[in-house]
């Protein structure tokens, strides 16, 4: 329990210090080794500008969250984790983005503790942009979750009087990610995403995408001998033709707009224990997910922010049973950030990484 309260406490100093900088980072360039006209930009085309030779950082808020809906004859489950706002902060440099996200417990809304029980919820991620290619795997693990529809199975229960029904020991953990190939070279992913490039004229491109993720889900308590509970292990992969397009205006300010339908599979083993007596079942299930976003914002040299919208909508029948199950999500986003210039170790280390590459891979990541 200390050790959890020191964590929290050093993550939530980590992101205050983090806001710190990104207000003093304007001021930088006083002290910096050189002024933003000795910055060396990459070359430019009609379309797109390369500012990934500046390393930048990015603070967001969002309101993302995973919803988990059961829906059966004459039932519904709806579950969800106690997160209202979360953080996260990025670094970007040249074709590669890092990621730490977290829930802190000093944003209002996040520690209504007593009503929707306790939710502890870490990630992180990196994502690589070599040329035409997308690559992106993130690391997720939430635990503490409540059933937001408590009035269908308690009648006595009055929402902002009494606790809803809490789920404290249930745990999920996942690694996701997501590979895909943009057709057109006019349209910037790392614009919309790691901001590292500006889009300069309105540009939009197919792109196909593979999605996958493996997760867990877990409500027995650790340590337990004789329990009753459920473990998943879940494996998901989707194929997506996807499309994006970019519109830009005058004086840096964009609009971007995606749309991701897709259909794979869903393979699960699903782990039942009564007393402590494992029975196991599998399952393999077909899976239509669709996904939305839409952006905007402002994106010059060396300040950028805007907001983001995104929804997905996933279901699957679960085989010869009458229970569908729904996974839906929307959240919004906003975000703020600023490029300065990047350290000569960390210039002098990521051109010795490149160096080690094939010729092939070395082109990619011009």
């Amino acid at each position: 329990m200390r050790m959890s309260i020191r964590f929290d406490q050093w993550i939530s100093e980590l992101y205050v210090l983090g806001i710190i900088i990104l207000l003093l980072l304007p001021y930088a360039g006083v002290f910096a080794q050189k002024t933003a006209v000795e910055v060396e930009l990459r070359p430019r085309t009609d379309y797109i500008e390369k500012v990934d030779t500046l390393l930048n950082i990015k603070l967001d808020g969002h309101t993302e969250y995973t919803r988990f809906e059961v829906v059966g004859n004459g039932f519904l489950y709806d579950i969800r984790p106690n997160i209202s706002i979360s953080t996260r902060m990025s670094l970007s440099y040249r074709f590669i983005s890092i990621g730490l996200g977290y829930k802190p417990s000093f944003i209002p809304g996040n520690n209504d503790t007593k009503m929707q029980g306790k939710t502890s919820a870490i990630g992180f991620g990196i994502t690589l942009q070599p040329g035409h290619w997308y690559q992106d795997v993130q690391f997720n693990y939430v635990k503490g979750y409540y059933l937001h529809n408590t009035i269908d199975y308690d009648q006595n229960w009055v929402e902002g009087k009494d606790a809803y029904i809490t789920f404290p020991e249930l745990k999920t953990a996942s690694i996701k990610g997501a590979t895909g190939y943009k057709l057109n070279k006019n349209l910037s992913l790392k614009a919309a995403s790691s901001k590292t490039e500006m889009q300069l004229r309105s540009a939009g491109s197919f792109l196909p995408f593979l999605f996958y993720e493996y997760y867990e889900t877990d409500n027995i308590k650790a340590g337990q001998t004789h329990f009753s509970g459920q473990r998943s292990t879940n494996f998901d992969i989707v194929l997506s033709p996807s499309y994006a397009h970019a519109f830009v205006f005058r004086h840096g300010f964009y609009t971007f707009f995606g749309l991701f339908p897709g259909i794979g599979l869903q393979y699960t083993k699903l782990r039942t224990y009564q007393d402590g007596i494992e029975y196991p079942a599998h399952s393999s299930n077909v899976l239509f997910r669709l996904l939305e976003r839409a952006a905007i914002g402002y994106n010059s040299r060396k300040f950028f922010a805007g907001a983001e919208l995104t929804m997905s909508q996933s279901s699957k029948k679960q085989h010869s049973t009458s229970v569908t199950t729904n996974a839906n999500y929307a959240y919004f986003r906003i975000f703020a950030g600023y490029r300065f210039d990047a350290f000569n170790l960390l210039k002098k280390e990521t051109d010795v990484v490149k160096s080690l590459a094939p010729p092939i891979i070395q082109d990619m990541l011009e």
